[in-house]
């Protein structure tokens, strides 16, 4: 936790917290202080205090938690500082802001950004963690601004996604936090403001991430990853879900950023190679058209125009949520097998009920989209006998064709229900060793490609045990089986508690 001061000050939290021994719900933290010339000489160590009255030891949260990223700097010259916890009765964490009236020299618990003790969307995978690691920004329209975690466990593709949440009076009352879109995966946000009006954020773990938002984070664009999901060439495989060799593996380090004068940026992290710093400069243009026309064509493998496909231009995705699972090797916990190659975007069908803009081809395979925004899309393209396609695009000025080859194939769907009928959304499916989730219907979607094969293996399971803080076992029991290809679009999936 650091503050840069309007003064050119510097102030920088150790986040070693303790308890004061006969002063119930205070705290005391070490504080190094230093000028804008950032010389060691100039830097003092001081001690500050934190009350935080009705905070309790629970969970790995023993002591008020400072989070990752800037605090705050009021235009009257008080400070907030945001923190989690757990307070008296809560089951999850919660996020909070702790606010200074005395130049930094003592804290005291202020107003709670979020807490959620059930989960808002249960529909998702990933285990529930209540709000906490929260990151907070002070807008240029005089809001403020909150992305929170909100994901507990760390396996891939089963997370759930930050979250958002907005205060019209400098942090006494709050939004329900929503989640962000697209869904950014997983855990430590840092968010600042720039200069331009460009809302930055770095976010990861897995892997580094920074991405930007031009409406006060209500949507966010133009991702830069800066380390990847990466492969171990020692075992090398190749599949055609999953055409990188090795299974994979990821960088899980620790990430910080920082605001570098008017627009700039430095994040601080790893990769595969080791610890690096990565410098951005953040440049806010307007583009003329704001509006452009997005066309292409669909082909087969050969060639040939693929006449009457359908082909939907749907919202940006960042989340790599589907993966080919490696059937003899398990990850480092011993839970669940690594992945084969780099986990991918799942498939979403084309539904009219989501109102996405979808065309047709024409006979020669053409499609075209007219007057498309500027922007992040997710094209999927759907036709009788191919395994469907789709992938991530940027429209920007001059927006270049988008052509596919469709493979012969097909999709395959189906429910999964519990035993009185009811969808249960987020599950695992395996499907001989694809792994994707139900969506919130409780259906999951699977493209598959030629050769196909007669029979598929499925394992299906609910990992993690609703109203069950922290629980990692299994609500549901394991269905595992086979089924023929050509039945498995028949009766649902049944799971049993």
């Amino acid at each position: 936790m650091s503050i840069g001061l309007s003064n050119g000050g510097v102030l920088k939290f150790h986040t070693n917290t303790i308890p004061l021994d006969g002063e119930p719900g205070w705290y005391e933290d070490t504080v190094d202080e230093g000028d804008d010339d950032f010389d060691p000489r100039s830097w003092k160590r001081w001690k500050t205090r934190v009350y935080v009255p009705n905070h309790v030891s629970g969970g790995d949260i023993l002591v008020p938690g400072m989070s990752k990223g800037p605090a705050i700097e009021l235009p009257d010259g008080d400070l907030l500082m945001p923190m989690h916890g757990n307070f008296k009765g809560d089951t999850y964490h919660r996020s909070y802001l702790s606010r200074s009236t005395d130049k930094e020299r003592t804290w005291r618990y202020y107003a709670t950004m979020a807490s959620v003790q059930k989960d808002p969307n249960p529909e998702l995978p990933g285990m529930y963690a209540g709000a906490c690691e929260p990151s907070v920004a002070l807008l240029p329209n005089g809001q403020l601004l909150a992305v929170l975690r909100m994901q507990d466990a760390h396996f891939p593709g089963e997370y759930k996604p930050l979250y958002v949440c907005w205060s019209d009076d400098l942090g006494k009352s709050w939004t329900p936090p929503t989640p962000t879109r697209p869904h950014l995966m997983n855990i430590q946000p840092t968010v600042f403001v720039l200069d331009n009006g460009v809302v930055a954020l770095e976010y990861g773990r897995p892997s580094c991430h920074v991405v930007f938002s031009l409406d006060n984070g209500r949507t966010w664009q133009d991702r830069v990853s800066f380390s990847k999901f990466v492969t171990d060439p020692s075992k090398p495989k190749k599949t055609p879900e999953a055409p990188s060799t090795g299974p994979g593996t990821t960088v899980t380090g620790q990430f910080d950023m920082a605001k570098v004068g008017k627009n700039g940026l430095v994040v601080i992290g790893n990769d595969e190679e080791g610890t690096k710093v990565w410098p951005i400069n953040v440049e806010r243009v307007k583009v003329l058209p704001a509006r452009v026309t997005l066309q292409g064509r669909i082909l087969d493998r050969k060639g040939n125009p693929v006449a009457g496909a359908a082909v939907e231009c749907g919202p940006n995705r960042y989340a790599l949520d589907s993966w080919l699972e490696d059937p003899d090797t398990m990850d480092h916990f011993g839970r669940r097998p690594t992945t084969v190659g780099i986990p991918v975007l799942g498939y979403r069908p084309i539904n009219k009920a989501n109102g996405h803009p979808t065309v047709q081809t024409d006979g020669e395979g053409h499609y075209r989209f007219e007057s498309v925004k500027l922007g992040e899309y997710v094209l999927t393209v759907e036709a009788d006998d191919y395994a469907p396609q789709y992938r991530h695009i940027k429209v920007g000025p001059g927006a270049k064709a988008q052509e596919f080859s469709m493979k012969a194939g097909r999709k395959v769907s189906k429910r999964v229900e519990d035993a009185e009928g009811k969808p249960i959304a987020g599950a695992c499916v395996v499907l001989n060793n694809w792994h994707s989730h139900t969506d919130a219907d409780g259906f999951f979607h699977w493209p598959v490609a030629a050769t196909l094969p007669k029979t598929v293996a499925y394992r299906i399971d609910k990992r993690y045990s609703a109203g069950i803080p922290g629980s990692t076992a299994m609500r549901y029991r394991t269905l595992k089986g086979t089924v023929p290809l050509s039945q498995i679009g028949g009766h649902p999936f049944t799971l049993h508690e």
